[in-house]
């Protein structure tokens, strides 16, 4: 059923209008024309999938702040909004909306910005009108060009443009000292990963899937960093020291070209996930013993050598993957919670590969997955064989060299 909701200009004192979503909103087909609310300065209607469009004439709505229509049934394009000055929050996520995002010149009171997951073409508008701008999200769209200058949204918080198909440069982002997010990932962005020593409140940068050069910046300043996501891109360099990032919880750089040996990790207690696959990093893998959140690290196609390290600390460790490296030893052993093991083509002896298949039997755990296969590796002996079998008959799948 299609029709339009006009509101009447007897309610035109009206400053706030929710339209509520209800059981039966998803047969309706509704229009909202709104314009006749001069008052209006709230209309809220997230989640009301019986709204199919909102007039695109707002332009008697001059003292709008906020319009929330997010995770509605909306195509067509965004409405204009250009008069309307007092706009503060634009809430469009979540819908089927088409076309360009208008310009934001003339919101120069714009707070929150969201536009994430429609069908929104052309690039990102400029943005350094909008002085007040915390919180900017049009991540999943089909957005070409650049990402605009931000070095005039000092109390920029959030900034979300992921999954699009932008392309040139991050910006500077010294200005953006209040900034806490940055995902920009699965684009076609180029160029390096500025200096992040200015954004103190850091915790999420996320850039993976694109085609940045050059290295990663010292993180030093960053002490709220909490997830640092790189992987997938031509990365150089070697991994900065990350003992003052004492809050981090994942750390991916895996498929770049990264160099260098794996830093301490001795003062990351918080850390949850470790990947830095598919580089060139050298030297040995260092102690996890204080990492005894780590649930997964994965160095697989690197050129480490020494030891596999004592796992006995790591207590909530479920993957543990060096796989095609040269490492030639193993002395320590592995909890019960460890599922995951895998050490193919590197240069473990059979007395290696001996311990291991011990330090497995001995964890007494069941149901898990075990590969000291491939070249490089020598088979079980003695002992081995035994324990090798003894993990069989608990469910395990065991791959050994013949």
């Amino acid at each position: 059923m299609a029709f339009t909701l006009s509101i009447l200009p007897e309610l035109s004192s009206v400053t706030l209008l929710e339209l509520s979503a209800t059981a039966t909103s998803s047969t309706l087909n509704m229009n909202v024309d709104i314009s006749a609310l001069i008052n209006l300065e709230i209309f809220k209607s997230p989640g009301n999938i019986g709204i199919s469009s909102l007039t695109n004439d707002l332009s008697n709505n001059i003292n709008l702040k906020t319009i929330n229509i997010g995770n509605c049934n909306i195509g067509g394009i965004i409405p204009d909004y250009s008069n309307v000055t007092t706009l503060s929050t634009i809430l469009f996520n979540t819908n089927s909306y088409v076309g360009l995002i208008p310009s934001l010149s003339s919101n120069t009171a714009l707070v929150t910005f969201f536009a994430q997951e429609n069908s929104l073409t052309g690039s990102i508008p400029d943005l350094s009108s909008n002085t007040a701008l915390r919180d900017f999200r049009v991540n999943q769209n089909s957005l070409t060009g650049s990402i605009p200058s931000l070095s005039l949204n000092p109390d920029l918080s959030i900034f979300k443009v992921d999954n699009n198909s932008l392309s040139g440069s991050i910006p500077d982002l010294s200005s953006n000292t209040a900034l806490r997010d940055f995902i920009a990932s699965q684009n076609s962005l180029t160029g390096s990963i500025p200096d992040l020593s200015s954004n103190t409140a850091l915790t999420n940068f996320v850039v993976t899937g694109n085609d940045l050069t050059g290295s990663i910046p010292d993180l030093s300043s960053n002490t709220a960093l909490r997830n640092f996501y790189a992987q997938e891109n031509s990365l150089t360099g070697s991994i900065p020291d990350l003992s003052s990032n004492t809050a981090l919880r994942n750390f991916y750089a895996q498929e770049n070209s990264l160099t260098g040996s794996i830093p301490s990790l001795s003062l990351n207690t918080a850390l949850l996930h470790f990947a830095s696959s598919d580089n060139g990093l050298t030297g040995s893998i260092p102690s996890l013993s204080s990492n005894t959140a780590l649930r997964d690290f994965v160095v697989n196609d690197n050129d480490l050598t020494g030891s596999i390290p004592d796992l006995s600390s790591n207590t909530a460790l479920a993957k543990f993957e060096v796989d095609d490296n040269s490492l030639d030893a193993f002395t320590g052993s592995v909890t019960s919670t460890l599922l995951r093991f895998k050490a193919i083509n590197n240069n473990l002896s059979a007395t290696v590969v001996n311990a291991i298949l011990a330090a497995f039997v001995a964890a007494g755990s069941s149901n898990g997955f075990l590969n000291v296969g491939g070249t490089g590796n020598a088979a079980p002996t003695g002992q081995g064989i035994t324990d090798k079998n003894t993990l069989t008959s608990r469910s395990w799948s065991v791959i050994v060299a013949p």
